[in-house]
Parts: C-alpha cells; sequence; structure tokens
C-alpha cells in the first residue's frame, strides 16, 4: 500500500509536470489517509488548474484549517490569501475576499518578512487596481511588496509586484515608467525559474491587459506571445482567457476583425467555463466590436451584461449617443465618472470622451470644450500615439460642433497622423471623415470628397461604414437631395432655381429644411456633413 508520504511526493511531481487531474488522485488519497493540510493545498490547485471551482474553494478551506490547528501561521496565511484571489475570480464576491485577506495579513502581522507577506500585498496591490480602480493605492502597496520581495529574496513575490506597480502606474498616468517597469516584470517572468508556478502568469497578464489598454499595441503583441506559450506549458485556460481577450484587442485595434473576433468569442468561452468573475471585461471588448461591425443589438446585450463595470457604462452610452441621445449619453459619462472617482487616468478616458462628444452634440460649446481640454490633457500623459490621437480626435469633434472649421482640421490631421502611425485603421478612418467636413465646410470640396473617399474605402475593407446620424439620408426628399447636391457644386440659391426650375424662394425654403433636418448650422456645415456620411 502507497503511504502518505508517497503520495504527496507523487501529487507534487504530477503538478510540476501540469498532469493536473493526475495530481488531484494523489492528493485526495493522502487527504483520506490523514487529513494532511498538505495533501488538501495540494488537491486544491490540481482543482484550480482545471477551472473546479467549488472542488478548490472546499479543499483551501480545509488547507486553511488543517494548518492553523498544527500552528502553520504562513500555511494558514497563504491559503488566506489564496481563498480571497479565488472567490474575487470565480464569484466576483469582493465581500468575502476582503474578509479572507484581512484574515492573512492578521496572521501574518507579528511575523518576520516572508512570502506569504509579500504575495497578501501583492493581492491588495491588485484589488485595489482591479476592483476598486485605486491606482495610488495599488502603487504604495506594490512597492511595500517589491522592497520586501528584494529582502528576502523572493523572485515569485518580485514578478508579480513589478507587474502590477507597473500596471498601476500606467493607469494613473505615469505611462513611461509603467511601460519600464512592466517589461522588467515580463523579461523576469520569461527568464526565471518559478516556485510559485502561477507568479509568471499572473505577471504576464498585468504586462499585455495593461499594454493593451494603453495603446501599444507591438508592446502587448510581443508579451502575449510570451503568454500564451506558458498557458499552453501548463494548460492554463484562466491564462489563455485573459491572453485571447488582449490579443484580441490588438487584432480589433490593427483591423484584423474576423481574428479578433474568434479570439474574444474564445476567451468568453474560456473564461465563462473557467473564472466568471473574469468576463466582463471580456464581453465589454467583444461589445466594442460588435458596435463597429455595426451589431448594435448584440453589441447593447454584450453591455449590459457587463454592468456595473464603468466601461460598460460608457459603452452603453456611446450606443445612445449614436442612436442621437446626447442628454443618455451625457448621463451615461457622468455615472460612469462617479463609479470611478479620479483616481485612474486609463479608466476614466473612455467616460471622459463619451462626455466631451455627448455635450458637444446637446449644443454645450463649453461644456464640450472643458471636457475636450480633460481628455487632451489625459491622453497626453498616457504618452502612447494611439491615445494621444485619440485626444486629438476629440477635440476635432468637438471644433467641428463648434463651428470652428479649421481648428477641427488641423485636430483631424493631426488624429490621422498619430492613428496611422501606430496602425489603427478604422480610428484613422474616423479622423479622416471629420477631416472632410472640416474642409468642406472651409470650401475646400475637392480635397474634402479625396479624404472622404479614402475614408469609405477604408470602412469597406473592414467589412463596415461610417454610422451616420439616425436615419439622415431617408429624412432628405429626393428634392432636397438634389439642392444639397448642387449646394455642395458651389451653386447659389439663384443658379439653383434656374437649373431646377424651381422659384428662389423654393429652394431657400429647402436649404432651410435641409439645415434644419441635418440639424446643422450654415449651408457649408451642410454640405460637410453629406460629404462626411456619404449621402452624396
Amino acid at each position: 500500500m502507497v503511504g502518505e508520504s508517497d503520495l504527496l511526493a507523487m501529487g507534487r511531481a504530477a503538478l510540476e509536470h501540469a498532469a493536473w487531474s493526475q495530481a488531484a488522485l494523489h492528493f485526495e488519497e493522502a487527504a483520506a489517509t490523514s487529513d494532511a493540510a498538505e495533501a488538501w493545498e495540494g488537491l486544491s490547485w490540481a482543482a484550480w488548474w482545471q477551472g473546479d471551482q467549488d472542488t478548490t474553494l472546499s479543499a483551501r478551506e480545509r488547507a486553511y484549517r488543517a494548518y492553523r490547528g498544527t500552528g502553520d501561521v504562513c500555511g494558514a496565511a497563504r491559503m488566506a490569501m489564496w481563498l480571497a484571489s479565488d472567490h474575487l475570480k470565480f464569484r466576483g464576491d469582493d465581500a468575502l475576499a476582503l474578509a479572507w485577506v484581512a484574515c492573512g495579513r492578521a496572521l501574518v502581522s507579528g511575523h518576520e518578512p516572508c512570502t506569504e507577506t509579500g504575495f497578501i500585498r501583492v493581492l491588495e496591490a491588485d484589488m485595489a487596481l482591479l476592483a476598486k480602480c485605486d491606482p495610488a493605492s495599488a502603487e504604495r502597496l506594490a512597492r511595500e511588496a517589491l522592497d520586501l520581495a528584494r529582502g528576502i529574496a523572493d523572485v515569485g513575490v518580485e514578478v508579480v509586484a513589478l507587474a502590477v506597480l507597473g500596471s498601476a502606474l500606467v493607469a494613473s498616468g505615469s505611462a513611461e515608467e509603467g511601460l519600464s517597469r512592466l517589461d522588467e516584470a515580463a523579461a523576469l517572468a520569461v527568464g526565471e525559474e518559478f516556485t510559485e508556478t502561477i507568479a509568471p502568469g499572473w505577471a504576464l497578464c498585468h504586462t499585455v491587459s495593461a499594454c493593451a489598454e494603453v495603446g501599444d499595441f507591438g508592446r502587448a503583441a510581443q508579451w502575449c506571445r510570451a503568454l500564451h506559450s506558458w498557458s499552453a506549458t501548463w494548460h492554463a485556460r484562466l491564462f489563455f482567457g485573459v491572453c485571447r481577450t488582449a490579443y484580441g484587442q490588438v487584432l480589433a485595434a490593427g483591423g484584423d476583425w474576423p481574428n479578433a473576433e474568434q479570439e474574444l468569442q474564445s476567451a468568453m468561452a474560456d473564461l465563462c467555463a473557467t473564472r466568471p468573475g473574469l468576463v466582463a471585461p471580456t464581453a465589454v471588448r467583444l461589445g466594442l466590436l460588435r458596435a463597429r461591425q455595426g451589431k448594435l443589438a448584440e453589441a447593447r446585450r454584450l453591455f449590459e451584461a457587463a454592468l456595473p463595470l464603468p466601461a460598460a457604462i460608457a459603452a452603453l452610452g456611446e450606443l445612445d449617443l449614436a442612436g442621437g441621445d446626447a442628454t443618455a449619453a451625457a448621463d451615461a459619462a457622468d455615472r460612469a465618472l462617479r463609479r470611478l472617482g479620479d483616481a485612474s487616468v486609463l479608466d476614466r478616458l473612455p467616460a471622459l470622451e463619451l462626455l466631451a462628444r455627448a455635450r458637444a452634440a446637446g449644443g454645450d460649446r463649453a461644456g464640450a470644450a472643458a471636457a475636450a481640454e480633460h481628455v487632451e490633457c489625459q491622453a497626453e500623459r498616457l504618452a502612447t500615439p494611439y491615445m494621444r490621437g485619440r485626444g486629438r480626435l476629440v477635440r476635432a469633434e468637438v471644433l467641428l460642433a463648434g463651428g470652428d472649421h479649421d481648428g477641427a482640421r488641423r485636430a483631424a490631421e493631426d488624429a490621422a497622423d498619430l492613428f496611422g502611425a501606430c496602425s489603427a485603421p478604422y480610428e484613422a478612418a474616423q479622423a479622416r471623415m471629420l477631416l472632410s467636413e472640416a474642409l468642406a465646410a472651409l470650401g475646400r470640396r475637392e480635397r474634402a470628397e479625396a479624404e472622404a473617399r479614402c475614408a469609405r474605402e477604408a470602412f469597406a475593407l473592414l467589412g463596415t461604414r461610417r454610422p451616420s446620424r439616425p436615419d439622415a439620408s431617408e429624412e432628405l426628399s429626393l428634392r432636397e437631395v438634389d439642392i444639397l447636391r448642387l449646394v455642395a457644386g458651389g451653386l447659389g440659391d439663384a443658379q439653383i432655381a434656374e437649373r431646377l426650375f424651381l422659384s428662389v424662394h423654393t429652394v431657400h425654403r429647402h436649404v432651410a429644411n435641409i439645415r434644419t433636418k441635418l440639424d446643422v448650422s450654415s449651408r457649408a456645415a451642410a454640405v460637410g456633413h453629406a460629404i462626411h456620411h456619404g449621402m452624396l
């Protein structure tokens, strides 16, 4: 008969070779023999890697009690820390996660510095960043963990602390330092041996996600490949899900929408099966792609499923704005910003962009200008060409709505250049459409038509088209479209009247109706709008 020590040794060996089912059998037999803490801890990890949340949680609780019973403070603290992480990521249960992490912290409060103290600090930093959107607290806790890790020479704690620190710095707007820390963490993750198998995956997850969020798509793709390789080695569906979400975001930004869709759908499947508490951000990413594809009903369902995530609130506001409801869009932006507070620059940016556009659409020029200024300042702090391009794009929209056509032209040109530099074709086409409208309003119709044509071709290559205002083309009569086309050709009312055998008064009335229907302030703006939306 195989003894307990042999069963534990076989279980450990199976874990080291990612043989999760075999490891579970050995640890189950060992636990049945002696109820040993190590057996329950080993079983919890075998179940964790397979995404079996019930077995994971029950085995960790048994291990926690067994370690407490033998006076092993570090073992009990370790189980408390992982129970906190699991309740958060399996079930999204913030309250239980906070209770367990507090329990672990209390256990090691009087203990000399150890690995468990470091990982508890790292988890607290992770929770502050991801669950509370508080990068300042996350940075402080991650620095404490990093100092502790280097003091006791624990590379596992060090690699995760570096990654969480980098993510916190990026989120708070210190992008250059943050990306440097993330590179440091990722290089350590792929170049060192780790006692805690999960540590490099945890660090790479942060690195890939933060790089993708801040628009450094080349760096995100590089480290995504490293995470994918690590995930394949350890048969880690959880990390496949996180990896695919980030990679799907990179592919979507680069214009490879079919493969982006496949990656995001696979990520949803992986995370639904293994970590339901982590699904919401992936649902938002897939919803954003669906919105770009014109599948608005499906996008709305995905965003609603991700509520109350602030990113989902802002995304629903974008759909409201596209539907012509500027008030609902502004309300959504305000709601998302209230939930986020003032801390996270990265998380707040989509809601600030929405607020600027909604105010512009609602006629609040001063409010729109103030919001656009805020967006540009925050985008500059995030530093990447993609983020700076987003700032200039919002500025172009606000200036165009306010009648500053030359200012809008310059901002749209800047945005198109920045998006071109980072290979973001959808945003580049958006910028060129705005540029075409500004140029048309300035009377530079030949170049306006060329920019609009290039933008429409780019949208067509992506498999979508630039959304117009709701039913705008359907609201115009055939006669009004004819007149608008002649206005675009530079004809005045008298010339149009002669061409169409109408009275000048009738032409003037048609032009006024066109302006009212398109909600624009001038003939030039009506032409710009028509060129922008392909109505002519």
